[in-house]
């Protein structure tokens, strides 16, 4: 009988210790998801509940959701239309463009189309199309109107004001790991020296990463477990130095950033956003950089950083070289 009622003490004593973790467990949860609300209602409070004004992002374009990129001439707005250097976009489109003199042709595939510098109408295979800007020279690119493209290129074209994307073809975002091959994290370990916690693949006791993807601004957009990532700016205002990432990630607890310094040990924050500013699948997160106001951070520069970090319960740790340098 004394051995039974010993066995029985035991299961009581490991019941109330499991039962202790998960209260501990709990607590700490919600102390998480208070300190992140808080944040939240701190930073709208701050700016007087109002959305803070972010200056205009450049135009990207994208060829079936991968960047085109443009080496000296951009994308630009014009009489509230969007203009592209067509060299560029037909290149990545498949499409061969011949330039003699003011006459532009481009083949792709069975369409062959034709325009002028200073004209305001094309022709794809014989049809006439109206621009509603004529196709202009700058600086030795040719501009022509967005919708050109979708119409004498027979593209599917968007202009996504939002994340101020213009989306030729298809829209499907790939995840991380398909697009990126992981490395050994060993290179990068200098970067948390004294803050190896944050070397964690998540919050609350996961196991340290032991490899990384690494990538550029140019591989935005991706996914990260289905939740998308566009783009990363960078605003100044009266309260201080903030990001802000264009995201799908509307979880209550959304993913951190960690500001990676050779110079300095690795920095976390954690991620706000203004319910109003929601766009359809769209949440724009404020990340805190820096603070007049903050002794710790106050001469911080988010320049400094060599890479951004997202934080996310992912394969590998997810390192971005710095766009904001």
């Amino acid at each position: 009988m004394k051995k039974i009622i010993a066995i029985n003490k035991n299961k009581y004593s490991v019941s109330r210790g499991i039962m202790k973790e998960k209260i501990l467990a709990v607590l700490l949860m919600s102390l998480l998801i208070i300190g992140s609300l808080s944040s939240v209602a701190a930073f709208a409070a701050g700016k007087n509940s109002q959305i803070p004004k972010v200056a205009n992002q450049e135009i990207e374009v994208l060829v079936n959701a991968r960047k085109v990129k443009f080496p000296d001439q951009k994308p630009k707005m014009e009489n509230n239309q969007v203009l592209v250097p067509i060299r560029f976009v037909s290149d990545k489109l498949g499409g061969k463009l011949d330039l003699k003199g003011k006459e532009i042709t481009i083949v792709k595939g069975d369409r062959t189309v034709k325009l002028v510098i200073g004209a305001k109408t094309a022709t794809a295979n014989g049809k006439e199309l109206t621009l509603g800007i004529a196709a202009k020279a700058v600086n030795g690119r040719t501009y022509v109107p967005l919708r050109f493209i979708s119409e004498a290129l027979g593209e599917k074209v968007e202009w996504d004001k939002a994340t101020r994307f213009v989306w030729i073809g298809s829209k499907d975002i790939p995840e991380l790991s398909d697009l990126i091959k992981p490395v050994s994290i060993n290179p990068y370990k200098k970067y948390f020296k004294d803050k190896e916690f944050l070397m964690d693949l998540c919050y609350g006791g996961c196991k340290p990463a032991t490899q990384a993807y690494v990538v550029t601004a140019d591989d935005l957009p991706f996914a990260v477990k289905g939740e998308a990532y566009f783009r990363f700016n960078v605003f100044t205002d009266h309260l201080g130095t903030w990001i802000r990432a264009t995201t799908t990630d509307k979880g209550v607890m959304p993913n951190g950033l960690v500001y990676l310094n050779p110079k300095r040990e690795a920095i976390k924050a954690n991620g706000s956003y203004f319910d109003e500013e929601n766009q359809g699948d769209f949440r724009f997160m404020y990340y805190y950089v820096s603070s007049p106001d903050d002794a710790e951070r106050k001469d911080y520069t988010i320049q400094q950083a060599d890479y951004l970090s997202i934080r996310a319960d992912y394969p590998g740790y997810i390192l971005i070289e710095n766009p904001l340098k």
